[in-house]
């Protein structure tokens, strides 16, 4: 008996999504990654967005393609669909996109929760600012010191950072609290600690809530924005007035 193997192409599924062929695409998804990129850094979601290929983008999704992911040029498959205008493509792709976070956060957090609690309590001040040559840039980029209150599996930051609008940083007191031990929709909460209120972070989003997000997306400027990390350095808080040192962790 010979027994003849087939080797699959390394972008059959690429291909098969470009050409709209529903069916090999589906008894493709079988054996191939789903979020595999060509040589421009697209998966096949992509290439099914750009292309206005629906039933290939519902197929796609419900393999749980990965809708977050970027290609080269910095583009998401949430953000090519915004840039056609298609409304349905960039509704399914938000659901899908809020899904796969609760997944990934769920699968994480046990393996946060043990790394927090064996770690010892701690305060720490981070300050961070952004700088350029160019004067007018300067003038907008942020800068901050960010605090953070670490007790068991909690965690708080705080920072003065709430909204950027007309060219400028709006500042208030603002805090993030991560409470280990609560249940995953609510264990992230944001405290205006000038105004005295707080607010739950949602862990799932009303229909209505999401159509809201389509409209802002869809009527907001698509923007793939980049930064260099080479650039960045860390340097430790010193004390003292005669003989400088290096602060530490308290």
């Amino acid at each position: 008996m010979i027994i003849i193997f087939s080797i699959p192409r390394k972008y059959e599924l690429h291909e098969s999504v470009f050409k709209n062929d529903v069916r090999k695409v589906a008894s493709t998804l079988r054996t191939y990654d789903v979020g595999q990129k060509d040589m421009h850094g697209n998966t096949p979601l992509h290439i099914a967005v750009m292309k206005g290929h629906k039933e290939c983008v519902q197929l796609l999704l419900a393999h749980n393609a990965p809708v977050k992911i970027k290609n080269k040029l910095g583009w998401s498959p949430i953000a090519e669909a915004i840039s056609y205008g298609d409304r349905q493509t960039i509704s399914s792709l938000i659901r899908k996109m809020k899904m796969q976070s609760r997944e990934s956060m769920e699968v994480r957090r046990p393996d946060l929760i043990l790394a927090l609690s064996q770690m010892g309590d701690f305060f720490m001040e981070l300050k961070w600012d952004f700088q350029s040559w160019v004067p007018l840039v300067s003038r907008i980029l942020p800068s901050d010191i960010c605090r953070i209150h670490k007790k068991g599996s909690n965690i708080r930051l705080d920072t003065t950072l709430v909204d950027f609008s007309d060219m400028k940083w709006e500042r208030g007191d603002i805090s993030f609290l991560f409470i280990g031990d609560a249940k995953p929709s609510q264990s992230l909460v944001v405290l205006d600690n000038k105004l005295k209120v707080f607010q739950k972070m949602r862990y799932e989003e009303t229909e209505a809530e999401i159509e809201d997000e389509v409209d802002i997306l869809m009527s907001s400027d698509v923007v793939a924005a980049q930064i260099s990390t080479k650039l960045i350095t860390f340097s430790r808080a010193q004390c003292g007035w005669l003989f400088r040192e290096d602060r530490t962790v308290s």
